[in-house]
């Protein structure tokens, strides 16, 4: 039988979400372990040292684990104002722990709504798979915007980037988790995925969402 932990571990949990119990699995699940372990310690030595902003850190954590929580046990598409407040938390949280990530935010555009952890996993992205590969400072630009009929979305870096571009679900391969994140736009939104990247720039990742969309 597979105990709690091991849940946690993969990614699968077993929740009522009012209407029966469901397993869920994917791009919104599970509360990514290592990240609050890490937080954990990153607060652990904050308190330690006497350093300022410590009860901001118990907040972020805090706030960032219930939103978690609720998004497992079935809050599948979520205004983007709540989704962005627990995006600024989880940066802020990986700036305590890394003093060479940078954010910056530009949000133009916040009544809609969008599927859950869609914007966190994108900045989950950009710090560790973008700044973090490589030397010096970086930093991470969000960004919303309503043009032409559609709500924008950007996340970008001036990470280690990568020789790749990509329009899900257009794309039937791509890198990771970006093809299942796509598809989940789409099927929740109708509306796309798109990534641009380059070795040694960065990477742009733009979620485009009609602005007539509503819950499918």
């Amino acid at each position: 039988m597979s105990t709690y932990k091991d849940l946690m571990d993969d990614g699968s949990y077993i929740c009522n979400d009012g209407t029966g119990y469901r397993e869920t699995t994917g791009i919104a699940d599970g509360l990514n372990c290592h990240f609050i372990f890490n937080a954990f310690n990153t607060l652990k030595y904050s308190v330690i040292s006497g350093k300022s902003g410590t009860c901001g850190m118990i907040d972020d954590l805090a706030g960032y684990m219930r939103y978690r929580i609720e998004v497992m046990c079935g809050f599948e598409r979520v205004p983007f104002r709540e989704e962005i407040k627990h995006v600024k938390s989880y940066i802020n949280l990986e700036m305590a722990r890394f003093s060479r990530v940078n954010a910056e935010y530009n949000l133009e555009d916040t009544d809609f709504t969008l599927p859950s952890m869609s914007v966190i996993f994108l900045a989950e992205n950009a710090i560790h798979h973008g700044i973090l590969m490589q030397k010096g400072r970086g930093h991470v630009w969000i960004k919303s915007y309503a043009l032409s009929g559609f709500h924008y979305i950007e996340v970008c870096d001036d990470g280690a980037g990568m020789e790749f571009e990509g329009d899900y679900p257009c794309n039937g391969s791509g890198i990771g988790n970006l093809p299942a994140l796509g598809k989940r736009i789409e099927d929740m939104t109708g509306g796309r995925l798109i990534i641009k990247s380059i070795p040694g720039q960065g990477t742009q990742a733009l979620i485009k969402i009609p602005a007539d969309s509503t819950d499918r």
